[in-house]
């Protein structure tokens, strides 16, 4: 980012006096800043950095576990006693984040998961503001607190670093996310979309450990207790273009959803859809995709047919 500091230098000629003085009076009657003005508001625009780079709405890019590009880790601190240790869980980052400018120069981020947090430009990042801000997520049934978000951008690529606190019923969970990658959504957006979604795509088998294609459900019995089934998610998902930039998914057990694409992302739209199958109704409420046109990374939430509510939090599929 440019410093915009400005710096005047003047040779105090006795024959310029009478001039300067008139300039500043001449100012001054105008109500325009003059020189020392001038210089202290560059000063306080570099120390706020420019908002405008900021602002628009950025994809997810696809993670990548070898390298845990958009892969956040999530454990048990050595030094914690709130939390069960556990193996490290490697979870895929997949949605979009929309900033836009907000109230006293603020900038205002809005996930597809439902959270807004507040930012503030500095010289060189986008920096939570203030450092510690807490949500409820709807989709996974979880809050959690976000300590550090760092955003940096160069032109329509962005890279972020974000530490918070996962709030689980047996604990609180470190949760990191060291690197963070983006890509801004621009005006060809529909047209990428087109090449990376349409095909048929299987779910990969599940894994217990990781959590990959792991179904949770949880079913309130007659007498009020909670029941957590997990299941392995299984199955093909088709997906075809619509018009414009609607994408249509039509899963195995002949339900059709409509998703809103662009570029490497897609999601469920409108936001809550319902099916009804030979075993019942059933609604989805969430559901964001990321594709590279080889290989899926989703999460999906709603209600099955038996009134269960679900979250499918690392969903993994590879096109056939």
């Amino acid at each position: 980012m440019l410093d915009t500091r400005v710096t005047t230098r003047r040779r105090y000629l006795p024959s310029l006096v009478a001039a300067l003085s008139l300039s500043l009076a001449a100012w001054a009657a105008a109500g325009v800043a003059g020189p020392g003005q001038a210089q202290a508001q560059a000063q306080v625009q570099a120390r706020a950095g420019d908002p405008h780079r900021y602002l628009g709405t950025w994809n997810y890019d696809q993670p990548v576990r070898e390298s845990l590009r958009n892969i956040a880790v999530i454990s048990c601190p050595d030094a914690s006693t709130s939390c069960h240790p556990i193996p490290p869980l490697h979870v895929p980052q997949v949605g979009d984040v929309v900033f836009s400018e907000g109230a006293g120069g603020a900038i205002t981020g809005r996930t597809d998961q439902g959270c807004t947090w507040t930012f503030a430009a500095r010289p060189t990042s986008l920096e939570l503001d203030p450092p510690s801000q807490n949500c409820f997520n709807r989709v996974i049934g979880s809050a959690y607190t976000i300590t550090k978000w760092s955003v940096t951008v160069s032109g329509n690529r962005a890279r972020e670093v974000i530490e918070a606190v996962s709030h689980q019923p047996n604990g609180d969970y470190e949760f990191r996310l060291d690197k963070g990658s983006r890509t801004r959504v621009t005006g060809g957006a529909w047209a990428q979309a087109r090449k990376l979604f349409p095909g048929t795509w299987r779910y990969d088998a599940s894994d217990p450990q990781t959590r990959v294609n792991l179904l949770t459900t949880r079913y309130t019995d007659p007498d009020g207790q909670v029941r957590t089934v997990q299941t392995p998610q299984q199955g093909l998902v088709t997906f075809a273009s619509g018009h414009r930039n609607v994408m249509r998914a039509r899963t195995e057990n002949g339900c059709d959803w409509t998703l809103t694409a662009r570029g490497n992302t897609a999601k469920l739209d409108p936001a809550v859809q319902t099916c009804r199958t030979a075993l019942g109704t059933t609604t989805l409420t969430f559901w964001t995709v990321a594709s590279d046109g080889g290989r899926q990374a989703s999460v999906m939430a709603g209600v099955d047919e038996r009134g269960g509510n679900f979250v499918l939090s690392v969903g993994s599929l590879t096109k056939r």
